[in-house]
């Protein structure tokens, strides 16, 4: 095999074909160029067929041009083995080459010949131009189609991305093939985020909508419905909720098919929030006009009501309901008691402006009440007028209040006309020392005041004799037993304090001996005078009454007891008014009050005024008495020079406390006065105080509900809001309104604290609080007690014993405590200025800061003791030993009376028969201790009680 192949590329026993041509040059020359040239052609040829074929791919029959090209190179393959066969006598080779070019040319031969009648068959040219005009026309018309549809495209695309409408499209299997740029802006996802994706795929659904909306979607696949409407909730990319109108449209295909759902989407949100805000508002609206503390109703141009509030209808007891559905409110209300509605109602329609009315209605407690109303008509838009809208506010409340203030006013002028009387009375019987004269003063002055018939002092005058107690003890021991009618009837009248050199004596009087003398009177001129003496048994019983110091008023002589209705009219007397008076020599006088014209009416205002007076008045007379002691005392003053000494020392005493008891008297009569008048308004602004701060919160929070849903007032409104700052008026008017709750009960407490200090109503002895009147006193002395910017404020330490109720006359012991700590703060100026200049507010020890303690303690069961200390500069032992005198004072000129320890040992020692005691060292402060007993003795008690009985 391989040398059969050998022989085939080789000579072999064969000559090269150039001998043939006898190797003449010129003729192998021109074989060789005409056969390379041959070849050259064929080769190009193919190259160029095979160019052509791959440049026009629509040729026909391609596959010919290539057969060809293979054939032509065949061809010129067979001249290149000429040109090599002479020299290289390969002829095997050149023989099976020209085999497989003749195999080619039979192969194209052959196809050439099936081919010839489908090329035959091909169009002409002519042919060809036409189609190809034909296929130009019809390009021109798919072109001008496809620019027409590109153009609809566009304006699809412009109008669906600029809808105000979001632009949803579906495919039948539900998922999203348009998204538009209103959907991105209302869901907040962007278009290559959902683009072929299933609505399950991302929260787009509210969960329970999402069984709605999958029945909608249902019946727009299957084509039960080809368009539908839904609303329902959707989320956005920000897990917000929205509210959104779906409007929905199936695309069928000829043959029915679901091609795609177009959704058109509307963001409702703001509607559905508007409206449900405005269902909230009218709800809201509604209330308030329910819940507001005033009538609000409408009626139309008939009367029928339109409109009641719950108010109007709670006060007279009717129902809405039952007020709508009759032609006229008055059948309601009223005919006879709506006649002054229906005049106002008259009124109303004949002007254009509002109505004011006052009106008066049956409310359900059964009782009329004072409507203040306004009315004013209702136009619509075009100015035609369809009903009335009223309101009205009761009244009745404000009225009883304005009246109670009138009575106030009238009542507080009347005090002053009083508090003006006992000043001028004060000062005119002040200014004399004659007994004569402050009686006839007084009866003047009080019967110009009052505008009595008559107005007199007289003086009981008994008949008594002096024994020791043992000898009065046995005189009444015999009277008592003594069982004769006829026997005389014996009164104890006082006891007087032992001495060294006598015994207790007791007075002993004979009532049937006694009388009343009436030594100065003002009457009318027409009335005869009551100046002379009267038996003590023709007034009767009410000597018994004036002798224990009862008041006796008789307002209607026809109202009193038997006995003293004849008495009365014995001497004229229709009204009687007596209050009595004791002095400190034990002597009783009265002062009396009568009216003969008419019956009279004895008010406790005049009671109190009188009661005041004659206070005064027995201060004056024992200023009289003691200076007719003191009178008597000066003409035997040389025998007895030292009785004069103590008899002086006492007056002063006396003088002194008596100057302390008329002002602290006055001026607790002014400030209890004063303090009551006070107190009315003040309950009445503090009580009124929480009311106008509900109405005040309420009205702000109705501004801001108005600000939350019309957020964009008009400018005249926004201009009146920059004008009176609503957002600092809302916030600061509660603390106005709680600064002056804090005021007024800060005035109620010191009002309080007044009125309790003053206790002019306790002047007697009774059982009290000791504690009571220390926080009293500490609470009118606050204002010292407080820090100030030139001075330190003062601490105070309470050490408050268990201690029991005390008997004492409370208004003295006030006075003490009072006395006690006004030198304790006195003595602490100096710590405190200079505490305030070093600018040691905080110091490390307390002992430093300028402090008061407050102890008490009981001592034993009869005893207690309350210390007031300080750490003061303290006093030296000179000063100490005079500090209970009178008129020794440490201070200024000007700044210090020197009374006030003196009154203060007076009222604890004498008054009390306790002790007041001074523990006091330089530079550590002072130390001043109150001990009283527990219970006065019983003649303290019955001296100083002060019983009132009243004849109505």
């Amino acid at each position: 095999m391989l040398d059969n192949w050998h022989n085939f590329f080789t000579a072999g026993q064969f000559i090269p074909h150039g001998h043939c041509y006898l190797w003449k040059p010129g003729l192998v020359r021109l074989h060789v160029v005409s056969d390379a040239v041959i070849a050259l052609s064929y080769y190009s040829i193919p190259l160029t067929l095979v160019h052509l074929v791959r440049k026009r791919g629509d040729l026909p029959f391609d596959w010919i041009f290539l057969l060809f090209g293979s054939f032509i190179v065949a061809c010129g393959t067979g001249h290149l083995m000429n040109i090599w066969t002479l020299w290289h006598p390969t002829y095997w080779l050149a023989g099976f080459l020209n085999a497989i070019t003749a195999i080619i040319s039979a192969c194209v031969a052959v196809l050439l010949v099936w081919l010839i009648p489908k090329i035959l068959a091909l169009p002409s040219p002519e042919q060809l131009a036409t189609v190809n005009r034909k296929l130009e026309t019809e390009i021109k018309d798919r072109q001008q189609a496809r620019l027409e549809l590109d153009r609809a495209y566009q304006q699809l695309n412009f109008h669906v991305e600029n809808s105000p409408v979001a632009v949803v499209e579906w495919d039948s299997e539900l998922r999203v093939k348009r998204w538009s740029w209103q959907a991105e802006k209302i869901f907040g996802w962007k278009a290559d985020e959902v683009l072929g994706k299933h609505p399950s795929e991302w929260q787009l659904i509210h969960p329970e909508d999402a069984e709605a909306v999958s029945i909608i979607m249902l019946k727009l696949l299957y084509g039960s419905e080809p368009r539908n409407i839904s609303r329902h909730r959707n989320y956005t990319k920000n897990n917000s909720i929205i509210y959104c109108d779906w409007y929905n449209s199936a695309f069928m295909d000829e043959s029915g098919s679901l091609v795609s759902i177009l959704s058109l989407v509307l963001d409702i949100s703001d509607r559905v929030r508007a409206e449900e805000g405005l269902v909230n508002q009218k709800r809201t609206l509604r209330a308030i006009l329910d819940h507001a503390p005033i009538w609000i109703w409408m009626t139309d141009t008939k009367g029928q009501m339109q409109f009641v509030n719950k108010t109007f209808c709670e006060n007279v007891g009717v129902t809405e309901s039952r007020f709508l559905e009759l032609p006229h409110y008055s059948e309601i209300l009223g005919k006879e008691e709506s006649l002054n509605c229906m005049a106002s109602d008259t009124a109303c329609w004949n002007q254009d402006i509002p109505h004011h009315s006052e009106e008066s209605l049956p409310f359900v407690d059964g009782r009329f009440h004072d409507l203040e109303i306004i009315k004013a008509k209702i136009k619509c838009d075009s100015g035609k007028v369809m009903g009335l809208i009223g309101l009205a506010v009761d009244v009745s409340d404000r009225k009883q209040v304005q009246l109670a203030l009138q009575q106030s006013e009238v009542q507080f002028r009347q005090l002053a006309k009083h508090e003006e009387l006992l000043n001028r009375l004060a000062s005119q019987i002040r200014n004399s020392l004659d007994l004569d004269t402050i009686l006839q003063t007084t009866v003047n002055e009080i019967r110009n005041l009052l505008q009595i018939d008559r107005c007199y002092f007289l003086w009981y005058r008994p008949e008594t004799k002096a024994l020791t107690a043992h000898s009065a003890a046995e005189i009444i021991l015999a009277k008592t037993t003594n069982s004769d009618s006829d026997a005389e009837t014996l009164s104890i009248d006082c006891f007087t304090t032992a001495t060294d050199n006598f015994l207790p004596e007791c007075k002993i009087l004979t009532i049937e001996k006694c009388y009343w003398e009436v030594v100065n009177e003002a009457k009318d001129p027409i009335l005869e005078s009551y100046i002379g003496s009267y038996p003590a048994e023709q007034i009767g019983s009410w000597t018994d009454s004036l002798l224990q110091l009862k008041i006796i008023r008789v307002n209607d002589y026809s109202k009193s007891e038997p006995e003293m209705e004849d008495f009365l009219l014995s001497f004229g007397i229709t009204s009687y008014l007596s209050l009595p008076i004791q002095t400190q020599s034990g002597e009783i006088g009265v002062l009396a009050c009568t009216h003969h014209s008419c019956l009279r009416v004895w008010p406790d205002s005049e009671v109190e005024l009188l009661q005041a007076v004659t206070n005064q008045l027995a201060i004056a007379l024992d200023q009289a008495e003691l200076y007719n002691q003191t009178r008597q005392v000066a003409f035997h003053a040389q025998a007895q020079a030292e009785q004069l000494e103590q008899t002086l020392q006492q007056l002063q005493k006396t003088q002194t406390h008596l100057i302390q008891t008329e002002k602290m008297s006055s001026l607790g009569q002014m400030v209890a006065g004063v303090a009551h008048e006070i107190n009315n308004p003040i309950n009445f602004i503090h009580g009124n105080i929480s009311y106008a701060s509900d109405y005040a919160l309420d009205l702000l929070r109705l501004v801001k509900l108005y600000q939350k849903y019309y957020p964009k007032p008009s400018p005249e409104i926004q201009d009146q809001i920059d004008n009176i700052d609503l957002a600092f008026m809302s916030e600061d008017l509660p603390k106005l309104l709680s600064s002056m709750k804090v005021g007024t009960e800060r005035i109620r407490s010191i009002v309080l604290s007044l009125r309790n200090f003053s206790r002019l109503d306790e002047s007697e002895v009774k059982e009290v609080d000791i504690h009571e009147g220390i926080e009293n006193t500490l609470l009118i002395l606050q204002n010292n007690l407080k820090e100030k910017p030139e001075e330190l404020g003062i601490q105070v330490i309470k050490d408050y014993g268990n201690l029991p109720l005390i008997e004492c006359c409370p208004g003295q012991l006030n006075q003490v405590f009072m006395n006690l700590l006004a030198n304790a703060i006195d003595a602490l100026y100096e710590l405190r200025v200079k505490q305030k200049q070093e600018d040691k507010q905080s110091p490390t020890l307390n002992s430093q800061l300028p402090t008061i303690w407050i102890r008490t303690e009981a001592l034993d069961c009869n005893q207690i003791a309350i210390k007031i200390i300080d750490n003061g500069p303290g006093m030296s032992e000179e000063v100490r030993g005079k500090l209970f005198d009178p008129f020794f004072t440490t201070k200024e000129v000007g700044k210090g009376t020197g009374l006030g320890l003196s009154i203060s040992y007076q009222i604890v020692v004498e008054k009390h028969s306790g002790q007041l005691s001074c523990i006091s060292t330089p530079g550590e402060g002072a130390e001043f201790a109150i001990e009283i007993p527990v219970r006065q003795p019983s003649n303290k008690k019955l001296v100083s009680a002060l019983p009132v009985a009243e004849v109505r």
